[in-house]
């Protein structure tokens, strides 16, 4: 098992997490204190649309209801399209649907394509197979009705590309260091000097041995005298943590 960690004290409590599960290894990525902020703009661009619409499922017309339908992925692709006019748009369909009478709905995902080809006893089927799996029992006897139409219109995913860390030949782990300071550590049961490195100054192939206190902009790693730290090529830390007698 390997603790990965991230946001701006991820790193600063993922050792102990790390020793209390027993996991012999941590990972801390390259400004890991903003991943969420990294992840949410590489995330894939979209639009969630909505139409509501009240109707029970005994007197709904599905030609309308895929009216309905393409209206939305229309709104939605001339918003995407300012986007990126040529990626593919995919689209999700799904319905809002309850007993009539409840006070909540169910998110009932519908397959795309014409929905005039579904039949009625289909999409009563995915109803009550999502209600007794989330509630344990379903009411077949009882009329269901649908309350919103939705979409999601989302453009491919693109997966971040990290560039690789330069190696500058004679480079050492000497100029990385800042100093030292004094720390708790759980292993002496007591505050012990921990070695202060710069991030920003360590280089791919970098071991070294802790107790650590790695520096950098959005967060600080901490880890004990049992971790030995090394740097890959993009800049990963791996810690690696033996067991301590």
């Amino acid at each position: 098992m390997t603790i990965a960690a991230f946001g701006g004290a991820g790193p600063v409590h993922a050792y102990g997490l790390a020793k209390k599960l027993g996991a012999p290894r941590m990972l801390v990525p390259p400004n890991a204190g903003v991943g969420s902020a990294m992840g949410f703009f590489t995330a894939p661009r979209a639009f969630d649309l909505l139409r509501s619409h009240k109707v029970s499922l005994a007197n709904v017309d599905f030609a309308g209801i895929e009216d309905i339908f393409k209206r939305l992925e229309a709104d939605a692709e001339k918003i995407l399209k300012k986007e990126a006019a040529d990626d593919t748009i995919h689209y999700a369909r799904s319905i809002d649907m309850r007993f009539v009478g409840q006070g909540s709905e169910m998110n009932i995902p519908v397959a795309a394509g014409d929905f005039t080809k579904f039949r009625k006893e289909e999409i009563r089927r995915l109803f009550d197979d999502a209600y007794e799996k989330l509630y344990g029992r379903t009411y077949p006897d009882s009329e269901v009705e649908f309350i919103n139409f939705k979409i999601r219109a989302s453009l491919p995913e693109r997966l971040l590309q990290l560039p690789k860390l330069s190696k500058k030949k004679g480079q050492s782990i000497k100029a990385a260091i800042k100093g030292q300071r004094p720390a708790y550590s759980p292993i002496a049961g007591d505050f012990i000097p921990y070695t202060i490195y710069d991030r920003y100054k360590l280089f791919p192939g970098a071991s070294f041995p802790g107790p650590a206190i790695i520096e950098e902009k959005e967060s600080t790693l901490i880890v004990g005298e049992d971790a030995k730290i090394k740097v890959d090529d993009f800049g990963f830390l791996w810690i690696d943590l033996k067991e301590v007698q």
